[in-house]
């Protein structure tokens, strides 16, 4: 009888979800794929850049060289956003001094182009840096 009513009221939830996620998806929500971008921002990127990526992180007072705004990437590239370089940044393959030498950037092996790990990580890391890009009039 307990199962009865378990599955019973699953099919009541199970009704309801797929029109909440409409409604979520339909509000402009974040992609799972995103959300994980996203956190990978706040977990490496955000201390210096902002949560919001325009480089206002609370270690900013304590740098040499200011953070770049990460939410003007294309817009410094001609309305274009250069995954590729920016994949390359990230990995440590093209030198950025405030992110330290290739060989150790601040974040250390999380992004290394080694693995199959750390380039799905940087993939979606990239994909919400895309994702948070300033549009024209914003």
């Amino acid at each position: 009888m307990g199962l009865l009513r378990w599955v019973g009221c699953s099919g009541i939830v199970l009704a309801v979800a797929p029109v909440a996620w409409v409604s979520v998806a339909g509000a402009g929500q974040q992609e799972p794929g995103e959300a994980v971008g996203r956190q990978l921002f706040r977990n490496y990127c955000a201390t210096c850049h902002g949560d919001a990526g325009h480089g206002d992180g609370p270690m900013t007072q304590y740098l040499r060289v200011p953070p770049a705004d990460l939410t003007t990437i294309a817009a410094r590239n001609k309305g274009l956003f250069p995954a590729e370089a920016v994949h390359r940044t990230i990995d440590g393959r093209q030198a950025v001094r405030a992110h330290g030498d290739s060989a150790m950037p601040i974040w250390g092996d999380a992004f290394s182009p080694a693995g199959s790990a750390a380039t799905e990580r940087i993939r979606r890391l990239v994909a919400y840096l895309e994702s948070i890009q300033q549009r024209p009039g914003d």
